[in-house]
Parts: C-alpha cells; structure tokens; sequence
C-alpha cells in the first residue's frame, strides 16, 4: 500500500507515461483520483462528487451507479446532459413553483419557518449553482430536524386543543379558553363567595369593592395574602354574629327558665292553696274573694313577666344590640353600685397571619377550633368567652378576682402550649399573646379597651 501522496503522485506520472496520455490537468486529476480510491485514500475532489451526488433526485442516482466519475467535470457532463434532455418549460415551472410556495411559507405565523422562507426565496434562481442547492437544502434538513413542538403540544393539549386543528380554529378556540380564565372571570367567581352570609362588614366590603373595580389585581404577588385574610375575616365575622346571637338567646332563655320555675313553684302553691281548703257539712267551700282574687292576679303578674322575656327575645332590634360592650356595661354597673368585682383575659394569635400565610385557612381554623375548645372548658358557669375579630378571644368572668384570672391564663397557656398541630410534617407553633386584668385593681378605667391597646401594640 502507497504511504503517503508523494508516492501515488510519482505513480501516476508513470502511470501516464505507459498509457501514452499527455500530463494535462484533466488526465492527471483522472489518473490521481484512480489509483487514490485503488490504495484506500479519500480526496476533496471524491467527497464533493459524493456529495453532490446525495443532492440529486433518486432517479439520477440510480443513473449514476453505472457511470464511473472521477471528476467534477465529468459529473458537470452528466447534468448538462441530464439538463439537455429534461424538458425546459416543465423546469421554469418547476422554479416558479418553488419560488410561490417560499412566497406563501414567508406569511406562516410560525417565526422559524417565515424566517427561512425569507432566505430561500432570495436564494431560489435558475442559475443556481450545486454549491448553493446544497446549503440551502441543508438549512431545511437540520430546521426539520430541530424543529420540536412538543411542549407546545402538551400545553395546547391542556386547554383541549388539537395540534392538527387549523391554526385560525385553534386560536378561536384559545380565545374562548382563555376568556374562560380572565381577570374577570376569575373574579366573579372570587366574589361569589366573599359576602359574608349573616352580616354586613366594611373591611370586606372595601375589598369586593377593589376587586370588582380592578380584577386584574388577581394576578398580583400580594394577592393570595389578601384575599386568605378576607376569607378568615369573612369566617371570623359571621362567628362572631353566630356568638353574639348565641349569647343573647342564652342569657335571656336563662331569664325565661328562671321565671318559668317561678311560675311553676307559684301553681304549686296555689295547687297547695286549694288542696289545703276544707269544704263544710254542706261540701261548701267557703273562700274570700279578696284571696282569690290576689292569687290570679299574682299569676297573671308573673305570666306577664315571662311573656315580656319570650317578646324581648324575639326582638331584632334587642338581638342586634346585644355585644360584649353591652355585658360589660352591665359587670361595671353591678361594680359601682355593688363592689362586685369582675376579670377579663384576652387572647391572641400573633402569628396568624403567617399559618394562614404558609398552611392556609383550613391548618388555621383548626388552630382556633382547639385554642377556642381549651379557653371555652377552662370558664365555670357563669363565664362567657366572646371571640372578638378573626384572631382573639376574650374571657368575661363575674366575680373573679385578678388571682382568679391569672391562675385561667397560666392554665390555658399550659394547656395550648401542650397541644401539637402538625401540617404534613411540620410542626406549627402558634404563638399566644395574653393579657387580664380584674375591674377593682383599676376601678376608674375602662380595662377592656387597655386590653385591647395591650394585644395591639404586642402585634
């Protein structure tokens, strides 16, 4: 075997020589490329031939299989020859066809292919050269190649749209899908379920108000916050109306139940009363009509009474009215006239905002599901919790002394501190504020309202 060019170039001089050819530029390239190929060495010259002769139709390669070329200039002969018998009409058509459809493709709506079409079109010519057709058909093999829309595909496919649709009813139907998920739609849908369903409140009311003016504020970074707050609010609100309502009707069913035992001990007496009567020899019962009398009109009295408590009961006006501020006017009444001394503790989630934040409203309201179950076993009979906005709750205790109190708050705090709430694997900590004060330790002030700035200013 040759071991290098030189070799196979002194072979072919001599090659030349024994067949009697001139050394012309053409028999000596002819030769070269022979004994090349016959010692296993490649040239420029043989892979552009393969080259261009991958380009051409299957037909002329075909063609090409029985004739041997060792030349670009013999593969030249072989299109003009090619050339010269094809028709030239059916050619100029052919380009004319060609030259339209990259017209057309440079109006596609995808960037790549228009971009391409850009280049070809301005490539397209009859003189082109094998060089050029090479390129420009390279460039469409490897755009072909690269060219993936999977990713598209799977988000077409989320919204139901076909890849194979036509590509105006593919954006008709996008439209319509995505009016389905607009600012608006979103947020109707939002507003549905914010109006609170027992009473009315100005905090939420602002926010509707917001977002029915601007529903693109859906789409803002601080939003998720603000509409997790409103939702505990709303929950919080119509709580705290449940409890308001729950408290009236308990305290006054109280009343009733106390003045029906009343009334029931007054017919016994009165049962009593004539049982007690001894009728004479005739079977006559003598009896003052001053005392019977007085009995029905006791009776009467009392029925009265009872019925006045079963109306006030019944009153809207009276159950609207009905608060906490109103229990504690009447404590710090009974306070002035009596001495009779009254506790109040307040308590808070200081971070609540940040387990609604991360875990959401549902970890939060089984937060203040337990924490309300804790304060609520630790009041005696006549004990009121109240819950007092979407975060705190305060303890009402009649008759208890500031000791009395301080010895429910270290009990519950315990017990709440005691208590573990898991979300998956974390472990949530709810951190308690709490603050009590009793009404004779600050007989002039309005301790409620101290609590109050207390629990502010510790958030």
């Amino acid at each position: 075997m040759m071991s290098n060019i030189n070799e196979i170039a002194r072979e072919t001089l001599i090659t030349l020589k024994e067949r009697k050819l001139k050394p012309t530029p053409e028999n000596y390239s002819e030769i070269f490329e022979e004994l090349s190929q016959k010692h296993g060495f490649v040239t420029n010259s043989k892979i552009r031939l393969d080259k261009y002769r991958s380009l051409l139709l299957p037909i002329y390669q075909q063609e090409l299989r029985d004739k041997p070329l060792r030349s670009l200039e013999q593969f030249i002969s072989f299109l003009i020859s090619a050339l010269n018998r094809k028709n030239t009409k059916q050619g100029d058509e052919f380009f004319e066809l060609l030259s339209t459809i990259s017209k057309i493709l440079q109006i596609s709506r995808d960037k790549k292919v228009r971009d391409l079409a850009k280049i070809t079109s301005a490539c397209i010519l009859k003189t082109m050269d094998s060089e050029s057709i090479y390129l420009l058909s390279k460039k469409w093999k490897e755009f072909e190649k690269n060219y993936e829309d999977n990713d598209l595909d799977k988000e077409m496919r989320k919204y139901g749209l076909n890849r194979y649709d036509d590509f105006d009813s593919m954006i008709k139907k996008l439209i319509n899908k995505l009016d389905e998920r607009s600012y608006e739609h979103i947020s109707g849908l939002i507003l549905l379920c914010l109006n609170p369903s027992l009473v009315e409140d100005l905090k939420i009311e602002a926010f509707i108000h917001e977002l029915s003016q601007k529903p693109y504020i859906v789409s803002e970074a601080h939003f998720k916050n603000e509409l997790l707050e409103c939702v505990n609010r709303r929950i919080a609100v119509d709580n705290i109306y449940v409890q308001k309502n729950l408290n009236f009707l308990d305290e006054n069913l109280r009343k009733i139940s106390e003045l029906l035992t009343i009334l029931d001990k007054s017919h016994q007496n009165n049962i009593n009363f004539i049982n007690s009567l001894n009728p004479n020899e005739n079977g006559e019962v003598v009896l003052s009509f001053e005392d019977l009398k007085l009995k029905f009109t006791q009776l009467n009295e009392k029925i009265k009474t009872l019925n006045a408590a079963v109306q006030f009961t019944q009153n809207l006006e009276e159950r609207e009215a009905w608060s906490v501020l109103k229990e504690l006017e009447k404590l710090d009444e009974n306070y002035i006239k009596y001495k009779v001394n009254y506790s109040l503790a307040l308590f808070s989630i200081s971070n609540y905002r940040f387990i609604m934040e991360k875990y959401g409203v549902s970890s939060l309201n089984e937060i203040f599901v337990r924490f309300k179950k804790i304060l609520k076993e630790s009041c005696t009979e006549f004990d009121e919790l109240w819950m007092i906005d979407e975060k705190s709750y305060l303890i009402v205790a009649p008759g208890k002394s500031k000791e009395d109190i301080e010895n429910i708050v270290k009990t519950d705090l315990k017990a709440i501190e005691n208590f573990r709430f898991i979300y998956k694997q974390d472990l949530i900590t709810p951190k308690i504020s709490a603050f009590y004060l009793d009404k004779q330790s600050k007989p002039d002030s309005n301790i409620y309202e101290e609590l109050l700035e207390k629990i502010a200013q510790n958030d």
